[in-house]
């Protein structure tokens, strides 16, 4: 049996790296359209690496993003909403001092 705890807890853990806040905080604000919108400071191409074979996908299967693998691009899926106002409360994820 789902309770809100265990929802709320499901949520938080899909959303907890500062990478994947990236993704739903750049839809949100309407900056990112596609993978390559999401690149930051760092190494590019284990940045983009790890962006499609972890962080996308398990955002595409919470439904917080649609994610066209050919095209590149994503954008909000049918629970971004969720997503969006549950990050709010994170700590902003360009001011993660792993990123430095």
């Amino acid at each position: 049996m789902s309770t809100t705890h265990d929802t709320s807890s499901a949520r938080t853990q899909t959303v907890a790296t500062p990478e994947r806040r990236r993704v739903i905080a750049g839809l949100a604000d309407e900056t990112v359209e596609t993978v390559a919108d999401l690149r930051v400071r760092g190494r590019v191409d284990e940045i983009v690496a790890e962006l499609r074979e972890t962080h996308l996908p398990a955002l595409e299967e919470a439904g917080y993003i649609e994610w066209d693998r050919e095209e590149g691009t994503i954008e909000p899926g049918p629970n971004f909403e969720e997503a969006a106002e549950h990050i709010a409360d994170l700590p902003d994820p360009d001011d993660d001092p792993a990123d430095d």
